[in-house]
């Protein structure tokens, strides 16, 4: 199921960590502005390139004992300068983050951060480029 619009509990917390890594990265932060344009649906008019976390995918994911949830977020990248190259690029420093990604609060940590699809195309108008990159999150109890 996707996240409703405005996540809460443990989607919501794991959503900002995510969020707040991409924003505060100086690798992202040097194609994206500082802070980074890294948007959760907050800018109705972005300037570009900038990037939208478009889905928040949950799903249990327990073993062995452990509670535990398996999170695909979905990120889109809008931008009009630098062409596929560039798109290239941004969504190379994206992924670098997302990969190294870890957490830990309230009796949960992240086991497992990759990413599992990461493409580039050009819109149909021609205008701009698209990327999309998706990652995986499993999060577990800690301690169970």
């Amino acid at each position: 199921m996707s996240a409703p619009s405005f996540p809460s509990g443990v989607e919501a917390e794991l959503q900002l960590a995510v969020m707040e890594a991409l924003r505060c990265d100086t690798g992202v932060q040097a194609y994206l502005g500082n802070p980074a344009r890294v948007f959760d649906g907050d800018s109705d008019e972005p300037v570009f390139p900038c990037v939208e976390l478009e889905r928040h995918d949950v799903r249990p994911n327990g073993s062995a004992g452990h509670a535990g949830s398996a999170h695909t977020l979905s990120f889109g990248l809008r931008t009009r300068m630098g062409g596929r190259a560039e798109a290239m690029r941004i969504l190379s420093e994206l992924r670098r983050v997302l990969d190294a990604f870890s957490c830990a609060d309230d009796g949960r940590r992240s086991v497992l951060s990759q990413t599992i699809y990461c493409d580039v195309m050009r819109t149909p108008d021609l205008r701009e480029f698209r990327g999309v990159v998706r990652m995986r999150i499993i999060l577990e109890g800690a301690g169970e």
